[in-house]
Order: structure tokens, then sequence, then C-alpha cells
């Protein structure tokens, strides 16, 4: 009985250590929640500078692509600017594993703002 016991225990401490290991350790590490690592996405309010007319990111993006990156972001700016022919502006927040990061729209690029 006390060797039963004592065999839950540890595999109950084996089993949080690698729960914190994963929660605190940074990605690609040793007990790291790597199917994670990768995961971003971005928020956005953008407008034309020269009407002034909001942006709606789905109008550009895909429907089922809901996580995608700063660059990602960019490259929507980008493709705004040279293939439709206006002029982005706005602010945003891209979203990353266990941090976020303000950034703007401004001159055709995204920068932390």
């Amino acid at each position: 009985m006390v060797d039963q016991i004592a065999a839950a225990v540890l595999a109950c401490a084996v089993l949080g250590l690698l729960v914190w290991r994963g929660f605190f350790t940074p990605p690609g590490s040793f007990g790291s929640w790597a199917m994670f690592s990768h995961i971003s996405a971005y928020r956005a309010r953008l407008r034309d500078s020269t009407d002034d007319a909001p942006i709606s990111p789905w109008d550009y993006e895909l429907r089922h692509d809901h996580f995608n990156s700063a660059a990602g972001l960019g490259s929507l700016v980008t493709y705004l600017e040279q293939e439709r022919g206006r002029h982005v502006v706005g602010e945003g927040v891209v979203l990353l594993p266990f941090r976020y990061v303000k950034v703007a729209v401004r001159n055709g690029e995204v920068v932390r703002a």
C-alpha cells in the first residue's frame, strides 16, 4: 500500500514538473509546449489615409486564417498599397506567445508603437 502511494506521489510530482516546464520554459526547450510556440495573431484598426474610410482586414484575408503574424499584417499593408492603391494607416496589437506588442501602420510599414 505504501509503495502504491509513493508511486502515485512520484507520478504527480513528475507530471507537475512537466506542466510547470511547459508553461515557464522558452519554446523549443525540453518539456515546453512546442506546438503552440509559433502561434501569433494580430488585431488592427486600419483606415485609408486619403479619405479616412475604415479598412477591414477580413475583406482581404482568408476567412479561416485566424492566426497571422506581424509579417502577415505587413504583407496585407503592402498588398493594399501596391495592388489596390490604398494608403493604409492605423494601430493594433500583435499577439505572440505569452506577450503582445503594440504596433502602428505608418508610411506603408508596420512599426512598434
